[in-house]
């Protein structure tokens, strides 16, 4: 008699065992899921996009948080200190490569000097760099470069970034254009 009530007992004390393993790795399996599920709207929703950002497609790649100030580092571009209006795109790709800079900003003469420095492009030359003005670059973000009074740059093919620059001037203002990209 005693035998069977210390089996009973162990066969109780042992499924105990086994019901609390089974609720630690449900509990474990839930907390898992829910962390994937946190990690794969984190990386397909990234979140509030920046506000100087043009419209971006859902499915876009993003470089980092996607943020002004992580993809100009990204692409070594420093903005003057007086830049307005400033608008951009990254246009990251997963196969080739490492992405695309649309950059637009407002900005006087001293601030555009400095960024022809910082992007150790040429001298500005009346016209767009090359291949601007037949490859629609930038339309999508209503770039237009309407008439003849564009002046333009182009940094050089060596490096890991090469850079493009338009400028307009109206009214004691340059409107920059910037296409920088990975080689």
């Amino acid at each position: 008699m005693a035998f069977r009530i210390i089996a009973r007992l162990d066969r109780r004390m042992s499924e105990g065992k086994r019901g609390s393993a089974r609720w630690r790795y449900g509990a474990l399996s839930v907390v898992v899921i829910a962390f994937l599920a946190g990690a794969a709207a984190w990386l397909l929703f990234p979140g509030e996009a920046d506000p100087h950002d043009y419209l971006r497609e859902p499915d876009d790649v993003v470089y980092g948080d996607g943020s002004l100030a992580t993809v100009l580092a990204h692409y070594g571009v420093s903005l003057p200190d007086q830049a307005t209006d400033v608008r951009f795109h990254d246009e990251e790709s997963l196969i080739g490569s490492e992405g695309t800079l649309f950059l637009h900003f407002e900005v006087s003469d001293a601030g555009l000097t400095s960024l022809l420095q910082t992007l150790n492009v040429g001298p500005l030359t009346p016209g767009l760099p090359v291949s601007w003005g037949a490859s629609g670059e930038g339309q999508r973000f209503g770039w237009s470069f309407p008439g003849t009074s564009w002046r333009g740059a182009q940094g050089p093919a060596e490096g890991t970034v090469t850079a493009s620059v338009a400028v307009a001037r109206a009214g004691g203002v340059n409107s920059v254009y910037v296409i920088a990209e990975h080689v």
